[in-house]
């Protein structure tokens, strides 16, 4: 098992960014200290990038193939494994940010959501910590490989249709480090995210920029045999994570995709999705002002006192969204 996760510090991190192809260096760097579960900080950590952003979740399966992403099957030597969790983008996209939300097992060391990429032997969290002390998985056809000082840690791949070409450079997170603020992968190129923080756990919200071109992103695993290799033996990992992702885009008007539940008694609180809404100054109920939070990556409405069935409302600096739909008041 992993004894402790290797990192470098921040400074260190972003030199890495001058001096690497597919880095960017921004001044996120000096925003040190904001936590990432309050609604000021994320959303003052995203406004210098970009404008504000929507929320949706995706389950990634332990058996996920990152790098068959873009593929229409696996592209494991042994045949194991199943495509990754496919996130269509908008043309817009600029950045993205993860939370882990959920998982279907809590093992081991993990207070949080596990996986395990050896029959249950040792289960790890979304940073890989808990798992095998390294992992160097090679390039396959035109995904890149990746390295990094564990295993079984959430990735993702862009992609601006059916990969093709040459891989680009595999990205060495033994010298990189996880604890970046922010990161601009490469079309193909595969990427840590893990747990969407800076520490493990803890620490800031991590941005990580859309390339020119990138119509999709796929999360998953990156596993091979030994932890060496092309990708393969995904037939004894389980378990799963939730990932709620952000995306941000650059128009900044906000719009309402999906809220749930769809109806409720007076006090219930909702869930809304959508883009541009994380710096939302107003939410209603048919017109009545409703009470709200953003966690993380999504608002949190509560139904209030006087209002009957209609539309929902999201105001922000930039508009007003309505929901397409109906919120049905019992």
């Amino acid at each position: 098992m992993k004894s402790a996760k290797m990192k470098t510090s921040k400074k260190d991190a972003m030199n890495a960014f001058d001096t690497r192809p597919g880095f960017a260096s921004t001044k996120l760097a000096a925003m040190a200290g904001r936590s990432a579960l309050t609604l000021a900080a994320l959303a003052a950590l995203l406004l210098t990038v970009a404008s504000p952003i929507s929320a949706q979740t995706k389950k990634v399966n332990a058996t996920a193939e990152v790098s068959g992403g873009g593929y229409k099957k696996v592209t494991t030597t042994d045949g194991s494994g199943k495509l990754p969790a496919k996130i269509k983008l908008p043309a817009d996209a600029t950045t993205v940010v993860f939370a882990i939300t959920g998982g279907s097992k809590t093992k081991g060391r993990c207070t949080g959501p596990c996986i395990s990429l050896n029959g249950g032997g040792s289960y790890n969290d979304a940073d890989g910590i808990g798992a095998a002390s390294g992992i160097n998985v090679s390039a396959d056809e035109a995904i890149s490989g990746i390295q990094a000082p564990n295993a079984g840690f959430v990735a993702g791949v862009f992609e601006s249709g059916p990969p093709s070409g040459d891989p680009p450079a595999t990205l060495n997170y033994n010298t990189i480090g996880t604890d970046f603020s922010s990161f601009s992968p490469l079309i193909q190129q595969l990427f840590f995210i893990g747990d969407g923080l800076t520490g493990d756990g803890t620490g800031d919200v991590q941005v990580f920029y859309v390339p020119t071109g990138a119509k999709y992103l796929y999360l998953g695993f990156a596993d091979a045999c030994g932890y060496n290799g092309t990708p393969g033996c995904y037939g004894d990992n389980s378990g799963d994570f939730v990932v709620s992702y952000a995306i941000s885009t650059e128009s900044g008007t906000p719009d309402i995709t999906h809220f749930s539940p769809t109806s409720g008694t007076i006090g219930k609180t909702v869930k809304i999705w959508g883009y541009n809404i994380l710096t939302a100054t107003k939410v209603t109920f048919n017109g009545v002002p409703a009470t709200f939070t953003v966690e993380s990556t999504m608002i949190n409405a509560v139904v209030p006192v006087g209002a009957e069935t209609g539309p929902i409302e999201i105001t922000t600096p930039d508009g007003t969204a309505e929901s397409a739909g109906e919120f049905t008041v019992k």
